[in-house]
């Protein structure tokens, strides 16, 4: 569990990723080395997973995303998902509940990359519906 002072160090971090120890010490008023070891301890515990960057897809000539919503045949899932890993383009894979059993993150250069993608998924052994959804604009990350 967390505290308010794990809290507000997480915050900024989520701000901005870049922010020193030194400089999230000044901002909720305690000592470089308390923030140090909070954050190792954050890290330990596994409630920070890693430390990480967003990418901007357009400024790698991935003008279209998508999140593709997959459906399979349940003794084949486990296999879906490592054929999924090999496939370029698809840069984050999760199993969900709710209206699909996979949820993929496509990036992919324009319609035409992302259709041929999208022939790679659904040509996997096992996979029963491929649900593509283009996102238009993110609001938040």
């Amino acid at each position: 569990m967390i505290d308010k002072i794990d809290k507000k160090i997480i915050d900024l971090l989520l701000e901005d990723s870049r922010v020193t120890n030194v400089q999230i010490a000044n901002k909720i008023k305690r000592s470089e080395s308390t923030v140090r070891q909070r954050l190792t301890k954050l890290t330990d515990k596994g409630i920070i997973k890693k430390f990480s960057i967003i990418l901007n897809p357009i400024a790698f000539g991935y003008n279209t995303v998508a999140f593709v919503g997959l459906n399979t045949h349940p003794g084949k899932l486990l296999k879906a998902i490592k054929s999924l890993k090999k496939i370029d383009g698809i840069v984050s894979i999760s199993t969900t509940t709710g209206d699909y059993m996979i949820l993929c993150e496509i990036w992919a250069e324009d319609g035409v990359h992302l259709s041929d993608i999208i022939d790679k998924i659904e040509d996997i052994d096992g996979v029963l519906e491929v649900l593509p959804s283009i996102i238009q604009e993110k609001h938040k990350e």
